[in-house]
């Protein structure tokens, strides 16, 4: 096994410095038993950790005064705490599995940067990578979820892939290691165990080799996720851009496609939303304004296009801000207003709903810059009449998304500018104008 240990070690380039110390994390179990003895044999500088879950009394705390004696045999350091798993868990509404892997890598991640230590090296193989395979099958899963558990991920390696479970206890036989069976892994109130203990069994009536021909199936899906996530980034770039704070996804251009759900879902996965989600915003008929929320974002159909934006936080609204008539630039929402005042004489008005060109003298100052509400009306720029703004937001087909982020410039509480869309008749540049207040709207 030592031969085939080292040949996976360097196939995969899982250690890259042989002077460097990996820290081992260590259970006692046979297959954590065999990577320190392995590491051992291979004269590879390490450390163990170990974690005590307090889930098994008096049997967890005399596998903590196991490993310890492992440690002090081999002659490195030892790193352990005791976690109350229990309790972490119904904090965080958590199972206890979750739980206990969430602490556990917590403190790996920790005992690296204390010590300066270069890895985590844990003791999957792959029968737990089968197990694995076979849970998220189970529970649901995209192409990344039939690959199993890679071998290397960040900051940690699993060097004991190569090898099925019962060649590790053939190997520990073989050297007269001694190890700690854990109990509870023969509960099947733990998903895996189930899986473990039930579930491959019945399998094995129908293939014997099931582990080893899911291999194979493993390797082929592998490189056609490699190849999906290709393709996925070059769709990404073609119909996902970012401007303003927001994510607009042209999402017309593959919506006929027969893969556009997996796809888009690949797309949005990452700002939490479910395949279920999106699976009906593709089926369903299209209707503009229809909003869907993941635990950070919030998703509107406009027309065409999905826009993704963050949810407003749930900070006190931004405060209005008041304009003096020394006042040169403000910044507010991610964006700027400057003002500058000219002379009538010479000024060329610039036709973009970038710029408000304002009659100075029919301000009164301080103006105030503030985000729309509910019942703001004005009187919209080449029209006679008032209208709300709310139903200027609608006339322009805004999205939700961006009705949010709209501001208004008022004067005596009469609305001037709806910033970037529509100035206000009664303050316009005319031929009594003396003095203009040139306001230029600006984003990021």
């Amino acid at each position: 096994m030592l031969t085939l240990f080292l040949s996976f070690l360097q196939k995969q380039k899982l250690i890259t410095d042989t002077h460097q110390e990996t820290l081992l994390a260590v259970s006692g179990g046979v297959d954590s038993i065999v990577l320190c003895y392995l590491f051992k044999q291979a004269g590879l500088p390490f450390a163990i950790a170990h974690c005590n879950f307090n889930l098994r009394g008096k049997e967890a705390d005399e596998e903590t005064q196991f490993v310890h004696g492992l440690a002090q045999y081999y002659k490195v350091a030892f790193y352990s705490t005791k976690f109350e798993t229990k309790d972490f868990a119904s904090e965080n509404s958590v199972s206890t599995q979750m739980a206990a892997r969430t602490l556990r890598y917590h403190f790996f991640h920790s005992l690296l940067e204390a010590h300066g230590l270069n890895q985590i090296a844990t003791a999957h193989h792959w029968d737990d990578a089968v197990e694995t395979i076979l849970l998220n099958l189970i529970k649901g899963t995209g192409i990344g979820g039939f690959a199993g558990i890679p071998s290397i991920n960040g900051k940690i390696i699993r060097p004991l892939l190569f090898a099925r479970k019962q060649e590790i206890i053939n190997y520990a036989k073989q050297e007269n290691l001694i190890w700690r069976e854990d109990s509870s892994n023969k509960d099947i109130y733990y998903q895996r165990n189930l899986i473990r203990n039930k579930v491959i069994p019945l399998l094995h009536n129908i293939n014997p080799n099931f582990e080893e021909t899911t291999k194979d199936t493993c390797k082929k899906l592998r490189d056609i996720g490699k190849l999906f996530e290709s393709q996925v980034h070059e769709i990404k770039k073609e119909i996902l851009s970012f401007r303003d704070g927001l994510y607009y996804m042209a999402i017309d251009q593959i919506a006929h496609l027969p893969w556009a759900t997996t796809v888009s879902f690949e797309i949005l996965r990452f700002y939490g939303f479910t395949f279920e989600q999106i699976k009906n915003l593709i089926t369903e008929p299209k209707s503009s304004g229809k909003v869907i929320y993941s635990k950070d974002y919030v998703l509107s159909i406009d027309r065409k296009q999905w826009i993704i934006g963050r949810k407003a936080a749930s900070n006190p609204p931004t405060p209005p801000k008041n304009i003096a008539k020394e006042t040169e630039q403000i910044n507010f929402d991610s964006h700027t207003l400057q003002f500058k005042a000219y002379e009538r004489h010479g000024y060329q008005i610039q036709k973009t709903p970038m710029v408000a060109a304002l009659d100075y003298h029919a301000l009164l100052f301080p103006l105030i810059v503030r985000p729309w509400k509910n019942g703001d009306t004005f009187y919209p720029l080449g029209m006679k009449g008032r209208k709300k703004v709310s139903d200027l937001l609608i006339d322009l087909k805004m999205p939700i998304a961006i009705k949010k982020k709209v501001w208004v410039l008022t004067t005596s509480s009469q609305i001037i500018w709806v910033i970037g869309y529509r100035m206000d008749e009664r303050f316009k540049v005319c031929d009594t104008t003396k003095k203009i207040l040139e306001v230029v709207w600006s984003t990021p």
